[in-house]
C-alpha cells in the first residue's frame, strides 16, 4: 500500500505536504490554502535575500520623477538580475521590470513584482504536482488534485503574503495547533 505519489516529489518538504494536502480528501479547502501559502511563504524567505529586495526598491523607488525616467530604471534592473543568486529572485526582478514598463512606480512597483513573482511560483509547482500525480496515478487522481488546487489558488491572499513578505503589512499568522485529547475529538466535519 502507497502513502500516495506526493511521498516521491522531487519538492521541499512544505510543497510536498501542499501536495498531500490536495491529493487527499480529508483535508478540508482551508488546509490547502494554508498548505499553499505557507509553502510560498517558506520558498520566498529561502530564495530571495532581503538585501536584494532593498536593492530593487533603491531602483525603482529612486527619484520623484520616474516617468521621465523609466528607461533608466529598467536598465539599472537589468543590471541587477546579473547577481541574482536563485530563479525566484530573477523572476522578481524580471517582473519589476514589467511593472516599470507598464507605468507603475513606487513602493505599488515592487508590490506588483512580488506578487508576480509569487504567482509565477506557485503555478510552476502546482504544474509539477499534478504531473508527478498523473504520471504515478492516475488520470482521474490528477484531476481532483488540480480541482482542489485551482479552488485553492482563488483563495489565497497574494496580496496579503506579498505584503508580509515585504514587511509593509501584517506578518503571516501562526498557525493554530489543534491537539486532541481523546478519541472521540475526531477531525473537523
Amino acid at each position: 500500500m502507497s502513502d500516495g505519489p506526493y511521498k516521491s516529489l522531487p519538492m521541499k518538504p512544505r510543497w510536498r505536504h501542499a501536495a498531500k494536502c490536495a491529493y487527499k480528501e480529508a483535508y478540508s479547502p482551508e488546509e490547502v490554502v494554508d498548505s499553499v501559502t505557507r509553502a510560498s511563504h517558506a520558498d520566498w524567505r529561502s530564495e530571495v535575500r532581503p538585501l536584494f529586495v532593498s536593492q530593487v526598491r533603491a531602483i525603482v523607488e529612486a527619484s520623484g520623477q520616474q516617468s521621465l525616467f523609466s528607461d533608466q530604471t529598467v536598465a539599472d534592473l537589468g543590471a541587477l538580475q546579473r547577481s541574482c543568486s536563485s530563479p525566484m529572485e530573477s523572476t522578481f526582478v524580471r517582473a519589476a521590470m514589467d511593472a516599470v514598463r507598464a507605468g507603475q512606480t513606487g513602493p505599488s512597483a515592487v508590490e506588483q513584482a512580488a506578487h508576480d513573482a509569487l504567482a509565477d511560483r506557485v503555478l510552476c509547482n502546482y504544474r509539477q504536482v499534478e504531473e508527478h500525480v498523473r504520471r504515478d496515478d492516475s488520470l482521474r487522481s490528477a484531476q481532483f488534485v488540480r480541482g482542489r488546487v485551482e479552488t485553492a489558488h482563488g483563495q489565497i491572499d497574494f496580496t496579503g503574503l506579498t505584503r508580509a513578505l515585504l514587511k509593509t503589512g501584517n506578518p503571516l499568522p501562526r498557525r493554530d495547533r489543534v491537539s486532541s485529547r481523546d478519541l472521540d475529538a475526531g477531525v473537523p466535519l
